[in-house]
């Protein structure tokens, strides 16, 4: 490898990292601006591979954001009963009324199916591992919802949530769903917080992320054109809403959350995402990869499309005459 490709890749890893995962809290900005050496540790930068495999999945026109959303969790048997036979839309009309159900998987590849076996998958659970009271002080389930946006083939959908599922809940009871009566074809995954060897599961920030980019990864697998990236890293103007905010019948929020980023939150995000989406074109361009210089093209055209920003695109012409809008 050339030392100039060895200063692309280390500006491509830099200004990536701080596109797909922003700046680390405690990270100080290091004279010279990302390109310095430095900026951000060594050991928290994305490879350079990982950063061009996400901007193509990024840049390319119709990509679908994947959503993975923990929207609750049973403290307590009763809790965890009553999610079971929600999200196995236990006598509803649409699935035959009356002890009818959805087909519910669990981690061994077996059907639910009917509202006895609904009953027998509860009690199973509450005694697999640590017993489960009808009422308990700590969360026993997590109930997660990962979800896809119309067009998506629905069968594609239940596909990736299990490969999701067996990577990351070995040694866990769980159980999921399609649900394909909304626009949206959804999973919902209820997983017992405590593995069969003692292990609770206790998701963090960090976690969520790593679950959004795992189920794209798998969706694409499957031939779908799906992305997990950021609201500000494509220009998001809207304020994300929590699950329980929006299923809530109006009136009963006291202070319901803006549906718009505040003025000053929406520039500082654009300022930011600007200037990744900047760093990471030059350092494509300054590449001796004539594919890596290809892929700056479309990073410009995206940012020119998604952020309404002409200006980019005339400044970076202005500094690598490489780089012209192909679209």
């Amino acid at each position: 490898m050339t030392q100039q490709q060895k200063i692309a890749d280390a500006m491509l890893q830099e200004w990536g990292t701080r596109l797909f995962y922003g700046m680390p809290k405690k990270a100080k900005q290091a004279p010279g601006g990302a390109a310095a050496a430095g900026a951000i540790g060594s050991s928290s930068l994305m490879s350079a591979s990982a950063v061009r495999k996400q901007l193509r999945a990024a840049v390319r026109p119709h990509a679908k954001q994947v959503m993975v959303k923990i929207t609750g969790g049973g403290a307590g048997m009763k809790a965890v009963t009553a999610h079971l036979r929600y999200i196995s839309r236990q006598g509803k009309p649409e699935v035959g009324g009356r002890g009818q159900t959805l087909d519910v998987e669990d981690e061994t590849g077996d059907k639910i199916v009917g509202a006895k076996a609904i009953a027998a998958l509860a009690d199973d659970w509450r005694v697999a591992g640590s017993y489960i009271p009808d009422e308990s002080h700590r969360r026993e389930v997590f109930n997660i919802m990962l979800s896809m946006p119309a067009g998506t083939p629905p069968e594609h959908v239940r596909d990736s949530a299990r490969a999701f599922a067996k990577e990351n809940f070995e040694g866990h009871k769980y159980a999921f769903v399609l649900h394909e009566d909304t626009n949206s074809p959804h999973v919902h995954l209820a997983v017992r917080a405590e593995r069969m060897d003692g292990v609770r599961l206790n998701p963090r920030k960090a976690d969520l992320r790593r679950w959004r980019e795992q189920f794209a990864a798998h969706l694409q697998d499957r031939g779908v054109n799906a992305v997990a990236t950021h609201a500000w890293t494509r220009g998001g103007q809207r304020a994300t809403q929590q699950i329980w905010r929006l299923a809530a019948e109006p009136g009963k929020v006291r202070k319901p959350r803006p549906v718009m980023r505040s003025k000053a939150s929406l520039e500082l995000g654009r300022r930011n995402a600007l200037e990744a989406w900047q760093g990471v074109a030059q350092a494509l361009a300054a590449s001796v990869d004539p594919a890596d210089r290809e892929l700056a093209k479309d990073v410009v055209c995206y940012v020119g499309t998604q952020f309404g920003a002409p200006e980019m695109q005339k400044d970076l012409s202005r500094k690598r005459g490489d780089i012209e809008p192909t679209r």
